[in-house]
């Protein structure tokens, strides 16, 4: 329902321009009609003050307004010179008292004689209003005693004396500190106040910020704009959120007459009474969790130490120089945390928070811990979530991630949900070890040192000279330093389920017998697939060798420890069954003969002992082959040529199977020496033939080195290999070139080739060999 300027005039008994200055001034909401007489504006009456409200009801009922009687209207107006009434119909300020008593709110028989209201006897009156009232009271008690006692004529002394001491708070100081100066009026005001409530003590509370504004009521349109600029994900102030509802509220036709104040009162009550909604919309999940969700409490009684390593990682505050690129970095700091005793057990720092850090910092845990955790509860990063911990796509080595292979069962923590990692507040406390390091950076923007900052000359120099040149922490100095703060903050007093007992206290008694060392790195190393070649198993830039891998070449499984590189577990695929601990072969010095110690020389000898020993296996292979398949052969394709030798030639006598292989091959030897003397014409050469060494055409040493070292490398090395298995001692700066030419992406590319030259040769030269 709406009303014209003209009308609330009429209503309220005052000119139109008083009406339309004071709805100006306040913002009535109001609207424009078209009507016989032109378009004019009318104002919505729900919207209007409570006071003009009233006065179109009581219109409304045929009724003059009720003028308050003048005790009443003299408290409403704090003077009483003008009636609430009058005043609200004139344009005049309206308090809400005032507002209150024109309404009917005050209520009662007081209200109407000039008594208190049912408010001010005690209604809606908070705890810390009533201990006010309460030693308003006492103090009031205490003045009318002293003003009693006093003689006829010495009152008005007795009331400023005992005023006088009050204020002093020495008497008092309790009732002092609880209401503060006051003078004998004010004690005097007291008592005719408790003297019109009938002793009701209640009627001295102070009401100052306590009496709840008048609310103007929004229409719900305007409620529902208000409340969606506000949360904007944005994040915009009130004020803008308020100006930004205002141009919406233009554009929908919705009113917006109100007071920026009423907005503001409104979005803040709607706030404090939906304050998950609030945080949520403006500042996301996270805020939400940390700020308005339920935090649900862990029962540390039912578990024991041990049972669950709580893991987290912590970029450190402080530079340390990286070891591989001798620069200072920030690394990455990895805790296996028991969750029972708040005790830190295993740590490790690295470049970054990877797998093979995790790994080391939980062998160094249960170290320490004497025994195998049951749970271990992790964060939910991608340096824990990854393949090495939940099992990865390596169905032929046949396992599935360390933790099974350990027996322990993994929880991962909700992500952005740091309450559930008591860790966390660890990390908290370890940034004071952090702040006590030289190269300390800053937990946050707010908190980096001064030398950080721009223009900071001064402290950059100071910093510089403090350093004196040093690059910065190095790893181990910080290892040092933070296995010494561990200590000291297992000494210290905890709080929370320690109930002020220290880690040191809980840990020892319940701390396992022990793990084996050993078992515990071979369940802890690292899994890859490889393949052997020639020289053994390539990995991370290094050879690995061992003699079990020769004459192997198929993918193994290798099981390594990223912190000890000194050997590998050389693992069959497929059965599980471990093959070798391989280990970096030794290296021979290139001139050890001439430049070598006697140290040098003995390890030469030894390779190429153990060199010759794998040449004579291969010999010995060969020669059995020799004699089992190629002279049969041969035998047979001289029968079919019509070639005849004698009796034992061609009908051979049954083979002593007692007799050593070696003799039976020499034998065979001879027998083939003889048939090949009789069939000189045939004019098919055998292998023997077709074989001629270099050095049996009269070439001396020197010349055949030569013309080897003008060769291209492939040939060149082609040729040394057929050098080294006729057993010619192949010169110093020779052997050097083929150690080098065995590192060349050439040779890489065509090792099976090479190895099928070296496994020709050694069966050419057998077959010569025989032949003589």
């Amino acid at each position: 329902m709406e009303l014209a300027t003209s009308e609330l005039a009429k209503i309220t008994g005052v000119a139109k321009s008083t009406i339309s200055r004071r709805a100006k001034k306040e913002r009535w909401s109001h609207k424009y009609i078209t009507s016989r007489g032109g378009r004019k504006k009318v104002y919505y009456i729900d919207h209007l003050p409570e006071d003009i409200r009233f006065l179109i009801y009581k219109e409304g009922e045929g009724n003059t307004p009720p003028q308050p009687s003048p005790p009443a209207a003299e408290r409403a107006t704090s003077g009483g010179k003008v009636k609430a009434a009058e005043r609200a119909a004139s344009g005049g300020e309206v308090s809400a008292a005032e507002r209150a008593a024109v309404d009917g709110k005050v209520k009662g028989e007081d209200a109407a004689a000039g008594g208190p209201g049912e408010r001010a006897c005690g209604e809606n009156i908070n705890s810390q209003q009533m201990v006010l009232a309460a030693a308003k009271s006492d103090l009031l008690a205490l003045y009318l005693k002293r003003v009693k006692s006093a003689r006829h004529g010495k009152k008005q002394k007795a009331r400023e004396d005992f005023t006088t001491a009050y204020n002093s708070g020495i008497p008092w100081p309790e009732l002092f500190r609880k209401i503060g100066p006051v003078s004998w009026k004010t004690l005097e005001a007291w008592k005719k106040q408790i003297d019109a409530a009938h002793g009701d003590i209640m009627v001295l509370a102070d009401h100052r910020g306590h009496v709840k504004r008048g609310n103007t009521e929004l229409s719900p349109e305007a409620k529902q704009v208000l409340i969606r600029c506000a949360l904007s994900p944005n994040r915009p102030h009130i004020s803008e959120a308020i100006r930004t509802a205002r141009a919406v509220m233009a554009a929908k036709g919705v009113q917006n007459g109100l007071s920026d104040a009423t907005y503001r009162r409104f979005l803040r009550d709607w706030r404090d009474t939906n304050y998950h909604i609030w945080v949520f919309n403006r500042q996301g999940a996270k805020a939400w969790n940390d700020k308005c969700a339920f935090d649900i409490a862990r029962d540390y009684s039912l578990i024991n130490v041990g049972d669950i390593l709580v893991a987290d990682g912590h970029t450190l505050n402080f530079e340390i120089v990286n070891p591989w690129t001798g620069k200072p970095k920030r690394m990455t700091l990895l805790v296996w945390f028991d969750m029972k005793s708040s005790m830190p057990l295993g740590w490790d720092i690295t470049p970054t928070e990877d797998t093979a850090c995790i790994a080391s910092a939980l062998r160094r845990a249960i170290m320490r811990l004497g025994k195998i955790p049951k749970v271990a509860y992790l964060d939910n990063g991608k340096a824990f979530a990854g393949r090495f911990f939940n099992g990865r796509d390596l169905e032929q080595a046949g396992f599935s991630g360390l933790f099974s292979r350990l027996g322990i069962k993994t929880i991962f923590a909700w992500p952005y949900h740091g309450q559930s990692k008591t860790v966390e507040r660890f990390f908290k406390t370890f940034a004071e070890l952090e702040r006590l390091a030289p190269t300390y950076c800053g937990t946050s923007i707010e908190t980096k040192p001064p030398r950080m900052n721009r223009g900071e000359r001064l402290h950059r120099k100071a910093y510089d000279k403090a350093m004196s040149g040093i690059t910065g922490i190095t790893l181990e100095q910080a290892h040092n330093a933070i296995a010494a703060w561990f200590d000291e903050y297992a000494s210290r007093p905890q709080r929370g389920h320690l109930n002020g007992a220290s880690p040191m206290d809980v840990f020892p008694p319940e701390q396992g017998p022990g793990v084996d060392p050993a078992e515990l790195r071979y369940l802890m190393l690292a899994q890859d697939i490889r393949t052997i070649t020639q020289n053994g198993i390539k990995f991370l830039n290094e050879t690995y060798y061992h003699p079990a891998l020769y004459g192997r070449r198929h993918p193994v499984e290798i099981r390594y420890d990223l912190q000890d590189r000194s050997s590998i577990l050389v693992v069959e695929p497929k059965t599980g069954e471990l093959v070798c601990e391989a280990a970096p072969p030794e290296k021979a010095h290139p001139a050890a003969s001439v430049l070598g110690t006697d140290e040098d020389r003995a390890r030469l000898q030894n390779l190429i002992h153990y060199k010759k020993s794998q040449e004579k296996e291969a010999s010995a292979l060969a020669r059995e082959f020799l004699a089992n398949e190629i002279l049969p052969e041969h035998r047979r394709h001289l029968k079919s040529m019509g070639i005849s030798g004698d009796a034992a030639a061609e009908k051979p006598a049954a083979k002593n199977t007692n007799e050593p292989t070696d003799a039976r091959i020499n034998k065979d030897l001879i027998e083939l020496k003889r048939m090949n003397q009789e069939v000189e014409k045939d004019p098919a050469p055998d292998a023997s033939e077709n074989y001629t060494p270099e050095v049996d055409r009269g070439e001396d040493a020197a010349s055949l080195w030569d013309r080897i070292q003008q060769m291209p490398e492939p040939d060149r090395y082609e040729a040394l290999i057929r050098q080294d298995v006729r057993g010619v001692l192949i010169p110093a700066h020779m052997q050097a070139f083929m150690s080098y030419f065995e590192a060349t992406p050439a040779y890489q590319r065509d090792a099976d080739y090479y190895e099928q030259v070296r496994a020709q040769a050694v069966v050419e030269f057998q077959a010569g060999t025989a032949a003589r």
